[in-house]
């Protein structure tokens, strides 16, 4: 079984007056394509994941 784990993504966060959203739809479309390539079985979500 392959697993991976994702933690403290902060998602939707800001930096001060900086959005952070596109940075943050780049890294997930990244984690989506090692996902699909490398056959992941589940994903684990954990520490801050705020929406």
């Amino acid at each position: 079984m392959k697993l991976i784990h994702l933690g403290d993504l902060h998602l939707g966060r800001s930096l001060g007056e900086f959005d952070l959203i596109e940075d943050q739809k780049y890294i997930l479309g990244q984690i989506l394509d090692l996902i699909d390539k490398e056959k992941v079985d589940a994903v684990l979500i954990s520490g801050d994941v705020e929406v």
